[in-house]
Formats: structure tokens, C-alpha cells, sequence
């Protein structure tokens, strides 16, 4: 493993986007903050999720800025007003690659095999280690191991890889709020689901979701806690129709910053792959993946939690693609049934002890 060099005493983080690729680098960051005690370490990320880093522990300054082509004079003036020694660009696009040579910094560091030409712009290319027996499985490397390397190759630990996240005590309180305000109680079982990825590609079918939460809905004291973005709010009257009062509808109402402190509360998230999923597989919360598109193991939950993925072991599947080019359009996806999920929910309802606490699943 390289020594850690003691001259990089400023740097520079570039990870903008999106909110699940920010959860998989903060391994990264709290790897390089053990290696760099001292050092001052800076993060840029987009304006919309510099929520989620501000305050953290392991970070003396968050750059929130705007990649459109508007925000770009005063990305410039941000970067050029600062001095850095050492850049680590874990997107590896031609924009944050040109942004890392912007900085001044001498040291530039990214993947050797970043898009876009991104690696015109590094002093260090970082190669990923290769299987030698099969090595079309570097494309399985998870995006969480991935950018670890990049800490490796600068003399870091990488073993135990964490995910440290700052104090969101005034988020918990909110949430709690809510809940008490729709009329949870104690021994209510919480069931969160996230039925709209960003992508439409990546999308289980609505209506299964509706008729998951009518199967688990049959159970007493299971709640329905359905959260999405603030265009999303149509969502509430389907769900709201199929299991009346148990639901808890929060739909547009989590900012990033409540998101995770929501979803350490529940018992159980289901999600298509978005950005809920990796912040609910992170921080303990049992997670029910539901993966078409997605190389589950590229970026999959993450860890050897409760988690399960239910995919289906068709060909096409994973493709990566952001359009389906299957005649029968999103057959990946569309093939998952009702009853797996369900019985995916039991099985790690049972698995996190609520057999225990009195619960009948």
C-alpha cells in the first residue's frame, strides 16, 4: 500500500451527484479524513444535495454549486478562490474532471477508466484490480468498493468501510412529529415504500406496488409510510384509497435531510433503485431492492445487512441501459410478482425480531 503523503494538507473532494452515488463515496471521505487527520478537506456537490453533507463530521467545508451552464462563473470563482493541493474526482466526467484542473491543485486523482476523457485531467490515474480468473467481473465491483480505491491508492484503509452522517437530531424530531400526528403508536410496524425511481426504466409497476401495501395491509398494526419528491404528490390518493387510514402519507414533505432520519425510523423500506434505497441500506434499516436495469451487484444495498434483492434471472437483465430495448417492454421488471415481494417482507420482518416484540407477522 503507498504512504500516505504529508503534504496534502488541502483537499478537495468532487463527487456533485446524485444523492445514492454522494452515499456511496462517504466510505471514501471518512477513509481519507483517518488517513489525513489534519489535512482540510472540502467536498463539491450540487446545490440540491449539499444538505445531506452539511455539518458532517469528517468535512471542514461543504461547496455547494450549480453545474448548469448559468452557475458556471461562479463554480469558477468558487474553486479559484481556494487552494487545494489535491483533487479527488470520484465522477469521473469531462465537467468534473476539467473542474479538478481548475482547482490549481498539483495532485489531480481519478479512475484511469473515468468517461468523457475525464482522465486528461489527472496527474494519478487509479486501475482497478483486474480478476485474473474472470475478469469481466471487475463490472461487478460495487460502486462503494469502487471509489475506495481511489482512498487505497493515497495510502488509506479501506477494510472496514463506514458511513458516517452528520447529527440529524432537529430532522429526527420532525419526523417524529409527523408520525405522532398521523396517529402512529408504538407498536405500529412501519413499511416504507418509494414506488418512483428517477428513471422510468427502473420502475416496478405502480399498481403492484398498490396491491403490495393491501397484502401487508391485511396484518395488524402495519402502517404505510409512501414517500417520493414534491412532484409525486398523486401518489397519496391511489395508496390512500387502497388502505385508508393506514397510511401515512409523506410524499413531498422529506427534504434531503429528514430523508434519512425517516428512514431510520421505519421497520422496512421497498424500493425500486433510487436514492431511499442506498440511504435506507446504509443506516440499518432492512431493505427490499427491487432491481431490473441495475447491476445488483454494482449498486445493490451495500453491506451484509437485511437486505434482499428481488430481481428475476432473465438475460437481458442487468443491462444498464436507460431505455429498454426488449420487445416486451421492461419484461425485467414487469416479471417480479406481488407475492415475492410480500413474502421478501415477511421473511425480513421475522429476521429483525418482531416475532420478539410481540408483533405478529
Amino acid at each position: 500500500m503507498p504512504a500516505v503523503n504529508p503534504s496534502y494538507k488541502r483537499i478537495l473532494i468532487i463527487k456533485p451527484s446524485s444523492l445514492g452515488d454522494i452515499i456511496h463515496a462517504l466510505p471514501t471521505l471518512a477513509a481519507l479524513r483517518d488517513a489525513f487527520p489534519e489535512s482540510w478537506i472540502a467536498w463539491l456537490v450540487k446545490r440540491e444535495w449539499a444538505e445531506i453533507l452539511e455539518g458532517h463530521p469528517d468535512l471542514n467545508e461543504v461547496l455547494s454549486v450549480d453545474f448548469r451552464p448559468r452557475g458556471w462563473a461562479s463554480l469558477v470563482r468558487v474553486i479559484r478562490g481556494r487552494t487545494f493541493d489535491l483533487t479527488v474526482d470520484l465522477q469521473g466526467l469531462f465537467r468534473t474532471g476539467f473542474v479538478s484542473r481548475l482547482s490549481g491543485a498539483r495532485a489531480r486523482i481519478g479512475f484511469a477508466d473515468g468517461r468523457e476523457g475525464s482522465p486528461f485531467f489527472y496527474t494519478q490515474k487509479v486501475k482497478l484490480p483486474i480478476p485474473i480468473a474472470k475478469p469481466w467481473r471487475l463490472l461487478d465491483m460495487h460502486a462503494v468498493d469502487r471509489n475506495l480505491q481511489v482512498a487505497k491508492h493515497l495510502g488509506a484503509e479501506i477494510d472496514k468501510p463506514r458511513f458516517p452522517f452528520p447529527s440529524f437530531e432537529k430532522e429526527q424530531d420532525e419526523v417524529e412529529g409527523w408520525l405522532h400526528h398521523a396517529g402512529v403508536n408504538p407498536t405500529d410496524r412501519l413499511i416504507a415504500l418509494a414506488p418512483l425511481a428517477r428513471l422510468e426504466i427502473k420502475n416496478w409497476p405502480f399498481e403492484k406496488f398498490l396491491q403490495v401495501a393491501e397484502a401487508l395491509c391485511a396484518r395488524e398494526c402495519t402502517r404505510i409510510v409512501l414517500i417520493g419528491t414534491e412532484s409525486q404528490r398523486w401518489m397519496g390518493a391511489p395508496f390512500q384509497r387502497r388502505v385508508g387510514q393506514r397510511l401515512v402519507n409523506l410524499v413531498g414533505k422529506t427534504r434531503v435531510r429528514q430523508l434519512p432520519a425517516l428512514l431510520k425510523r421505519v421497520h422496512l423500506l421497498i424500493a425500486n433503485d433510487s436514492a431511499p434505497l442506498h440511504l435506507a441500506s446504509v443506516s440499518g434499516t432492512p431493505v427490499i431492492a427491487l432491481l431490473g436495469p441495475t447491476n445488483h451487484l454494482a449498486t445493490g444495498p451495500y453491506g451484509d445487512g437485511l437486505h434482499c434483492i428481488v430481481r428475476t434471472s432473465l438475460p437481458c437483465s442487468p443491462c444498464g441501459r436507460q431505455a429498454c430495448h426488449n420487445r416486451e417492454y421492461l419484461e425485467c421488471l414487469n416479471a417480479l410478482s406481488v407475492d415475492q415481494v410480500v413474502g421478501a417482507a415477511n421473511s425480513l420482518l421475522m429476521k429483525a425480531g418482531f416475532l420478539q416484540s410481540g408483533v405478529e407477522v
